[in-house]
């Protein structure tokens, strides 16, 4: 299982995820930050919008590992 490590509202995580996660689901599920709501599963209603390196994404087809070494 690769290895995921980044900062999440300034504090820094590393964390075991398998390979086929989304960011939403490691914030929600792993990191138990429920704000981050998984809607529709297609990036279609933003309720799964976060910042990645400032920039928004739709976490819910955001591959986890793309926010290796990111601030989230």
């Amino acid at each position: 299982m690769p290895t995921l490590t980044m900062t999440v509202n300034g504090v820094p995580y590393t964390l075991d995820v398998p390979a086929n996660r989304f960011l939403a689901e490691v914030l929600r599920y792993d990191l138990k930050l429920t704000g981050v709501k998984i809607g529709c599963n297609e990036a279609e209603c933003g309720a799964c919008t976060v910042l990645v390196n400032g920039r928004s994404v739709d976490s819910c087809i955001f591959p986890a590992f793309k926010a290796q070494g990111a601030e989230v």
